[in-house]
């Protein structure tokens, strides 16, 4: 029989111990019906429902009744816009909006925010700034760009207090994180190979896309919407992935490509996968649910980089997934001020969406919809994230000896995306008036409930930087 659930002192430090009982708990074995035994921030058991009675107080119980128990999820692309342009987001509205969609820890990329994290004074000043802010726990991005990239001694100090390296190979909309040439794009990938880091990738050729821009706002043969979609074809995504897949073969780099938008691109990686290429391919939600129509109808709140692509494309995807060859999901939050969104000319719209609160959601409930099995869902935003960057000591499975972080899914009520009820900053979205077939009624990091759907996102700012 286990022993009391009580509150222990241990070295004169008091010790909680906590059960999360009666849930359908997602495992590494699959779905079971276990007691999840925590004591402060740690999983320290899984018992079996025939095991036994666990003695037990009222305090020390969570009823889980009616849940999917899964790990709190990880997003690996985010930009919460802290320091330097909180008016956008910030990390506190950035990671309230994130618990209440299940997300227990983000990895904030280095760009947007002000100045972008390129430097190790940079870095340093923003870990330092973000230090009690976050709702959940976060890691930080480094930026190697083409103004950073000759300063091989400072990029190798930036390397031990980044979680991954991030480029881009075409423009990236910010004045002060420029895109590598393919030349400089070989340096990076030695850089980064030498750092033991991944290299992610935001991959479209510049040069078609600058040509593909000029020749689209210069003869406006189509409306300024299809005009943007033109302008950023699934074979400038291809040629970009394919150039860099041949220098990861030749380097040993450990590549991963961000928001993928095409089947054909998936299965390009796929192919240099199979052949020994350390590779790994994220998509987003939103390659996922909307497509080009979508854009044309709603305009800049759907514009991002590569763009919304036809219907057929939103299909392949969900065969690529189903198929095993997509390993993670990320939201690609990208948020901004409503007047960004709201101009003129679609050139001049800030690209990027709002919907770090709305992933899972949106992800289990359209996967409910198709009959893809959750089992295969899940990963992609829980183990397969913290195996590919290094934290799977400590995040991404429900499983003695990790944090506590865990989300409560109830398959019998729904969530509707209202205004009202947005997390973040400014209170837009493409997912506003959205129904899914699902809600979060918990979120817990190391252990504490930070979320309810009762009684919110909790005042404290737990979160704390893991790397």
């Amino acid at each position: 029989m286990a022993k009391a659930l009580t509150e222990v002192v241990k070295e004169d430090k008091k010790t909680t111990e906590l059960l999360i009982k009666n849930g359908l708990v997602f495992t590494e074995e699959g779905f079971r019906e276990v007691t999840i035994k925590i004591i402060d921030e740690e999983i320290v058991s899984l018992v079996e429902s025939e095991a036994g009675p666990l003695i037990e107080t009222a305090e020390n119980i969570i009823d889980a009744s009616g849940c999917l128990v899964v790990p709190g999820f990880i997003d690996a692309h985010v930009h919460f816009n802290d320091p330097g342009r909180t008016d956008w987001e910030g990390i506190e509205t950035g990671s309230r909006a994130a618990a209440m969609g299940g997300t227990t820890t983000i990895f904030d990329m280095p760009l947007n925010c002000s100045p972008s994290t390129i430097s190790l004074q940079n870095l340093t000043d923003k870990r330092e700034y973000l230090t009690s802010l976050s709702h959940i726990d976060y890691a930080l991005w480094g930026g190697m760009t083409g103004t950073n990239l000759n300063n091989r001694q400072e990029l190798a100090q930036m390397s031990e207090g980044v979680i991954a390296w991030k480029s881009f190979m075409s423009e990236s909309g910010i004045d002060d994180f420029q895109y590598l040439s393919p030349t400089e794009l070989k340096q990076a990938m030695l850089a980064a190979k030498d750092h033991g880091k991944v290299l992610a990738l935001h991959a479209e050729w510049e040069k078609d896309i600058a040509r593909l821009i000029a020749f689209n706002k210069q003869h406006p043969w189509l409306n300024e919407r299809s005009a943007y979609l033109a302008s950023r074809p699934i074979s400038a995504e291809e040629k970009a992935v394919s150039y860099a897949l041949e220098l990861a073969a030749k380097y040993g780099t450990a590549l991963h490509f961000v928001h993928i938008s095409s089947p054909k691109v998936v299965r390009l990686i796929e192919k240099a996968k199979k052949s020994g290429v350390n590779v790994t391919v994220e998509t987003c939600p939103h390659y996922l649910i909307f497509d080009e129509e979508d854009f044309l109808r709603e305009g800049a709140l759907l514009k991002c980089a590569p763009p919304l692509r036809p219907r057929q494309e939103v299909e392949g995807l969900w065969e690529c997934l189903a198929d095993g060859m997509i390993d993670t999901i990320g939201s690609d939050h990208s948020p901004c001020l409503f007047s960004m969104k709201a101009t003129d000319s679609i050139w001049d719209a800030w690209g990027g969406i709002q919907g770090v609160q709305f992933t899972w959601l949106a992800m289990v409930d359209e996967a409910l919809k198709r009959g893809v099995p959750l089992k295969q869902i899940f990963p992609l935003g829980t183990s397969n994230v913290a195996d590919r960057f290094g934290i799977e000591e400590r995040k991404g499975r429900i499983s003695p000896g990790l944090d506590a972080d865990l989300v409560f899914f109830c398959l019998d009520e729904t969530t509707v995306a209202e205004k009202e009820s947005f997390g973040f900053r400014n209170a837009f979205s493409p997912y506003e008036g959205r129904v899914f077939s699902t809600k979060v009624k918990k979120t817990m990091l190391r252990g504490k409930v930070i979320y309810d759907d009762q009684k919110g996102v909790t005042n404290e700012k737990m979160g704390v930087c893991l790397n």
